[in-house]
C-alpha cells in the first residue's frame, strides 16, 4: 500500500510539472511544443517561440527572417494571462483589432508618435492608424533572459547535485537604437558619396563645356580675322591692278600671269 501511495504521489507530481510547462496563447488557447516557457523553474512564466529571445517583461524578440528585432507577445504558462510573469502590454485586447476572430499572439508595432500598437502576430497591416488597436504608451523596459533547461525528475543518485535556487543571470537588452544609428550612418555615407559624385560630375561637365565653348569662340574669331585680312588683301590687289590696267579685270590679270 505504501508503494502504491508513493507511486501515486510521484505521478501527481509529474502531472503538475508537465502542466506547469504548458504554454497558452494570449487568448487562452493551448500552444504546441514549439513554444516553451522562458523560466521553467518558476510557477508561471512568459512563453516564446523556438529561436526567440525571452525578455524579462514576458515579451519575446524574434531572431529569424523578417521577424529579426520584432517584439511579440506570445503567451504564458498561465492560461488566464493574469499572472505578473505574463506579458501585460496588450492586455484587454484578446480579439484581433482588424477582425472579430481571436488571436493567439500579438506583435508590437512602433508608430511615428513613439507609442506601440498591438496587431496580430501574423498580420502585415499597420495598426498605428487603427483607433481600436491596443496601445502601449510606456517605454518597453526589459532585460534579456537566459533560458535554463527544464529540470526532469530523476532517481536519487549520490552523484546528483542539488538544483540551485538562485535566480538566472540577466543581460541588459541591446537597444535597436545603436543598430538604427549605424544603419543611418551607412545610408548617410552612401547618399553623401552619391551626391558628391553627382556634384563632381556636374563640375567636370560644366568645365568641359566652358573650355569647348571658349575654344570654338577663339576659332571663330581667328577665322573671322583671317577672312577679314583676306578680303582686305583682295580689295587692295584689285585696286592696284585696276589703277595700273583699267581695261583688264583682276581675273584676266591673274590668268595672264
Amino acid at each position: 500500500m505504501v508503494g502504491c501511495r508513493s507511486l501515486l504521489t510521484v505521478l501527481v507530481t509529474l502531472a503538475a510539472v508537465v502542466k506547469s510547462q504548458q504554454c497558452y496563447g494570449v487568448d487562452g488557447s493551448l500552444l504546441d511544443k514549439s513554444y516553451t516557457p522562458c523560466n521553467p523553474s518558476a510557477k508561471n512564466s512568459g512563453c516564446c517561440a523556438s529561436g526567440d529571445i525571452c525578455l524579462s517583461n514576458g515579451l519575446c524578440m524574434g531572431t529569424q527572417g523578417a521577424s529579426i528585432g520584432v517584439i511579440f507577445s506570445r503567451g504564458c504558462t498561465d492560461s488566464t494571462g493574469k499572472d505578473v510573469a505574463c506579458p501585460q502590454q496588450c492586455s484587454g485586447g484578446s480579439s484581433n483589432s482588424n477582425s472579430a476572430s481571436t488571436t493567439a499572439a500579438w506583435q508590437l508595432e512602433t508608430c511615428d508618435s513613439g507609442e506601440y500598437c498591438c496587431r496580430a502576430a501574423n498580420s502585415t497591416k499597420s495598426c498605428c492608424n487603427n483607433p481600436t488597436a491596443p496601445r502601449v504608451t510606456s517605454p518597453l523596459s526589459a532585460t534579456l533572459q537566459i533560458p535554463a533547461p527544464a529540470s526532469t525528475p530523476a532517481a536519487d543518485s549520490p552523484d546528483q547535485e542539488p538544483a540551485s535556487s538562485s535566480p538566472r543571470p540577466t543581460l541588459p537588452i541591446t537597444s535597436n537604437c545603436q543598430e538604427e544609428k549605424t544603419h543611418t550612418a551607412i545610408v548617410g555615407a552612401i547618399l553623401g558619396g552619391l551626391l558628391g559624385g553627382i556634384i563632381l560630375g556636374l563640375i567636370i561637365a560644366v568645365r568641359w563645356m566652358y573650355k569647348r565653348e571658349r575654344r570654338q569662340r577663339r576659332l571663330k574669331e581667328h577665322y573671322e580675322t583671317q577672312m577679314s585680312k583676306t578680303n582686305a588683301y583682295r580689295k587692295a590687289l584689285e585696286e592696284t591692278v585696276g589703277s595700273a590696267r583699267p581695261s583688264l579685270s583682276l581675273e584676266q590679270v591673274v590668268s595672264k600671269s
